[in-house]
């Protein structure tokens, strides 16, 4: 049987939670050899790489170096087979069988590019699955989180998480694959843009009856400097997004700033006062990006 769906997961270090998310794989496989995993290694060191290929014998596997989250897929796509590519974040397990149903979706609706399904968290309740872009600040986080928690998605002005991108290849390559100018974050609005543009399909979808639990999403735990560190590599790329897409920068870090600061004042209302100290911090950061 000839492949028809690629995964491509792009690791770093942290092999345990890989493992979980192959086992998940090899698990709920409902297509048998009409699937090919490839795992595409940013590691800086061996130890993942020469795990995965000495224990797993059906997983094709290559070592990159660490040009970003973009351009490890893009290497993996290179040596992909499948018409369907599942873009898939290691930190991911599949909890039941999920590629027949990609593969019939894409099946059924030649105009649809790309799609994902709901994240959700190890408890069971709703994760991050899909995001508005180009909308900052408080009104247009607020109606995100509320179109999450409703699992209402928008094609228009709404992009799906990068951690499940089930995309038709022929789309993927027309809309010029991931921007290897972006390290990370940012890589699905403007892959999305991109297809829509130019791709002969240009449908992007939600599907809310299928699930995968997504194992990132903690940040309110995080510590201060961890979050200082995202968002640093976060702002980089607005920079560079803002620039391409003909948006403003400075307008997208005050609306960051607008909202950081709100809640703020939810903390302080709540007696907070470790959180408002770090959403201090974190305006002051923003603040000192300002061109």
């Amino acid at each position: 049987m000839s492949v028809k769906l690629s995964v491509i997961i792009v690791s770093y270090k942290n092999i345990q939670v890989l493992t979980d998310c192959l086992g998940s794989i090899r698990q709920y496989n409902d297509i048998g050899d009409a699937l090919e995993v490839i795992v595409s290694d940013n590691s800086p060191d061996n130890e993942l790489f020469d795990t995965v290929k000495r224990s797993y014998d059906w997983i094709k596997i290559i070592k990159n170096k660490n040009d970003g989250f973009g351009a490890g897929n893009n290497r993996g796509v290179e040596i992909s087979s499948g018409e369907i590519l599942l873009f898939l974040n290691p930190d991911t397990v599949l909890v039941e069988p999920i590629f027949k149903f990609a593969l019939d979706k894409f099946e059924e609706d030649s105009d649809l590019a790309l799609f994902g399904v709901q994240l959700i968290k190890p408890d069971g309740s709703n994760n991050a699955s899909f995001f508005m872009y180009d909308q900052y600040g408080i009104l247009a986080t607020l109606k995100e989180k509320y179109r999450r928690k409703k699992g209402k998605f928008i094609d228009k002005n709404m992009f799906i998480c990068g951690a499940d991108l089930f995309v038709r290849k022929e789309s993927f390559d027309e809309a010029g694959r991931f921007d290897e100018n972006i390290f990370m974050y940012k890589e699905e609005p403007d892959l999305i843009k991109r297809i829509k543009l130019h791709s002969t399909a240009k449908k992007v979808a939600f599907f809310g009856n299928k699930k995968i639990i997504h194992l990132e999403g903690g940040t309110e735990s995080e510590s201060a400097s961890k979050k200082l560190t995202v968002l640093d590599r976060l702002l980089v790329s607005d920079r560079y997004y803002a620039k391409k897409w003909g948006l403003s920068y400075n307008k997208i870090v005050k609306s960051r700033i607008k909202y950081a600061r709100f809640k703020k004042n939810i903390y302080s209302l709540l007696f907070k006062k470790q959180k408002s100290a770090e959403q201090k911090k974190i305006i002051q950061f923003l603040k000192s990006k300002l061109d």
